[in-house]
């Protein structure tokens, strides 16, 4: 088990996403990249056109943001980080989101939170902050850094429930187990039934089974697809990520969340020729 499997399994699955990501049509994933087996540049009409192989979608430099924001206060604070994302999110020359534009608007008027968006993405920036800190602060942070962009109950409880999963992960208990373990701490009906449509599609293809989930960024379908991938490949990072490309659509979300814990588990797993071509690797190795 293992903290920077967690953040380096995380922070890579952004990457490893870029090239194919919200790409709906699955057909055209493997017409243009094949078995997608390695990180790759975005495609000419790519929302991420502007970014190259080894860089990142806008949901993995937010995630550097907070990792950048942790390793120079050595705490976290609601305010503070809020400003510093203000500061860096008002020049990003990245794709600039719903949430993001909406939060930056609702900053300007003096609003306490952020957006009310569904995405999962919201919950897929934590693993910073799971890597820095115990769950006994760990937890709560992770669900108010959600909430700044993502003001959504659904996305906040997803938060909640990765990384008390992620926790549990790095004590040692297997990823299905943890995810029961959680569900059943949390009590939460949305959850227990989420994690349920998950194993229950468990045998079905995985680009067939995340289309029934939904291949959205929304927390619906994104979130029980994420589910779905750590429970096929706990013990396999690199399945895990090319099937999660495969599945198309908002590929990074899940994968930021899915590779954070089997990065965690299986850290072993992680294919070493994919951090050499990931250019934020200096920034995660700190």
């Amino acid at each position: 088990m293992s903290k920077k499997g967690l953040l380096l399994g995380s922070v890579l699955a952004d990457a490893f996403s870029l090239g194919g990501h919200w790409i709906y049509d699955t057909e055209k994933i493997k017409n243009e990249f094949g078995e997608y087996n390695d990180l790759n540049d975005p495609l000419p009409d790519s929302f991420h056109k502007n970014r190259k192989k080894g860089e990142h979608t806008h949901y993995g430099d937010q995630t550097l943001l907070l990792l950048e924001y942790l390793a120079e206060k050595n705490e976290f604070d609601k305010n503070s980080f809020r400003d510093f994302w203000e500061f860096h999110m008002k020049k990003y020359d990245g794709y600039m989101d719903h949430a993001t534009k909406k939060t930056l608007e609702m900053i300007e008027t003096g609003e306490e939170w952020g957006s009310d968006s569904n995405d999962l993405a919201g919950a897929s920036r934590i693993a910073p902050i799971i890597y820095c800190f115990s769950q006994d602060k760990g937890v709560e942070y992770s669900k108010v850094q959600t909430k700044i962009t993502h003001d959504n109950e659904q996305v906040i409880a997803a938060s909640e429930f990765f990384a008390r999963t992620a926790y549990r992960v790095l004590e040692g208990i297997k990823p299905d187990k943890a995810m029961e373990e959680v569900s059943a701490q949390m009590e939460n009906k949305w959850i227990s039934e989420k994690l349920a449509i998950a194993k229950s599609l468990i045998e079905t293809e995985t680009v067939e089974a995340v289309k029934k989930l939904g291949q959205s960024c929304s927390i619906e379908g994104a979130f029980p697809a994420t589910i779905l991938l750590i429970l096929k490949y706990s013990d396999n990072y690199e399945e895990a990520m090319i099937k999660n490309v495969m599945s198309g659509g908002d590929s990074a979300a899940r994968g930021l969340i899915a590779g954070m814990i089997i990065g965690a588990y299986s850290e072993a797993t992680i294919p070493k020729r994919w951090l050499k071509e990931m250019g934020s690797l200096e920034r995660v190795n700190f």
